[in-house]
């Protein structure tokens, strides 16, 4: 799928921009002008060289903070701060900050480990997981050890998650999937929304890709720990440092489901880099791995046109880009 302009990009590389949200209570992405006093509020021993403002995400705005210093600093440079931005997100958000407090010592990959929780909530910080957007273009552009190393650690990140012990807290809180809700939803909106804007074939691909799916939900599959929503926006190459470390960020819609899941959406990068981080991947797989991971992609492409029409989100260019590129029934192969 398309990518936007990369608002996440790593600030050794490129400079910052600027700009500004209300603790205690979900925030409107319009409301700006406090998000920085929140911060100063309950961090008042930390300054900052610049601020930067980010609203693309569905539940959450970002602010990061540059050039970061004082005590309340923690001797981190950069800090990102998220904002919930409706009551479902602000009530996971503790719950998130100690699921990856509990994930961090296992694994090699940069997630993101919260350092500041203000004790009212409302919102949390952690210090910046730095690197560029790893869009496919930039995983074309890298030199064949960088992407095989990316293969590795994407595979040993995706295996501690999927391995992990969901009977311990704060993992035995984890939710299970929100799928079949989601299902729900997106049926309604394929029955009253699309015919407007879709052909008669294009209502039939949609039909048929939720059905797809309904049948996956009533199979018996292994369930572990997920991210969830493992695509381009979410993961960073940092080849700054020797050797060069992957970054995994917003694991707020985790939950436990199906492994293949996390896989869908790698097939944006082409199925060989699926194949590639699979080959490296220790977990549950049997023959029908791929084809379910190919099913929740394309059901990932008629959200995204779902969430256009009806939250708004996403440009319908995007939304459109991403349908097409999984419409197909057949998995891509290497």
């Amino acid at each position: 799928m398309p990518v936007d302009p990369d608002p996440h990009r790593d600030p050794r590389s490129a400079a910052a921009a600027d700009d500004t949200v209300a603790p205690y209570d979900p925030v409107s992405p319009a409301d700006r002008g406090a998000a920085l006093d929140a911060i100063r509020a309950a961090f008042p021993a930390l300054a900052w060289e610049s601020s930067q403002w980010i609203d693309e995400g569905w539940d959450h705005v970002v602010v990061m903070c540059h050039g970061c210093r004082g005590a309340d600093s923690l001797g981190h440079r950069d800090l990102v701060f998220r904002f919930p931005t409706d009551e479902q997100a602000l009530a996971r958000l503790p719950h998130e900050a100690a699921v990856l407090d509990h994930l961090s010592a296992g694994v090699d990959a940069a997630i993101p480990r919260y350092t500041h929780v203000p004790p009212d909530g409302g919102f949390a910080g952690y210090p910046l997981v730095y690197g560029d957007r790893l869009t496919p273009d930039l995983l074309r552009s890298l030199p064949t050890t960088d992407r095989t190393m990316i293969a590795g650690q994407l595979g040993a990140l995706l295996t501690a998650l999927h391995g992990a012990d969901t009977s311990v807290p704060p993992l035995d809180r984890v939710p299970d999937s929100y799928q079949p809700e989601n299902l729900d939803f997106v049926r309604g909106i394929v029955a009253n929304d699309l015919p407007a804007v879709f052909t008669e074939d294009e209502m039939r691909t949609a039909r048929e890709i939720c059905d797809e799916v309904a049948a996956l939900q009533s199979t018996l599959l292994p369930r572990v720990l997920l991210h969830n929503d493992v695509y381009v926006r979410h993961l960073y190459w940092d080849a700054r440092t020797s050797p060069g470390r992957l970054g995994l960020i917003d694991f707020t819609d985790m939950c436990l489901g199906d492994p293949a899941v996390d896989f869908a959406e790698l097939y944006e990068y082409g199925p060989r880099f699926v194949d590639e981080v699979l080959a490296r991947y220790v977990g549950r797989i049997d023959e029908t791995f791929l084809d379910r991971a190919w099913a929740y992609q394309r059901f990932a492409g008629l959200y995204m046109i779902v969430g256009h029409l009806y939250y708004g989100e996403e440009t319908w260019e995007y939304a459109r880009a991403t349908f097409d590129r999984c419409r197909s029934p057949r998995r891509p192969l290497a």
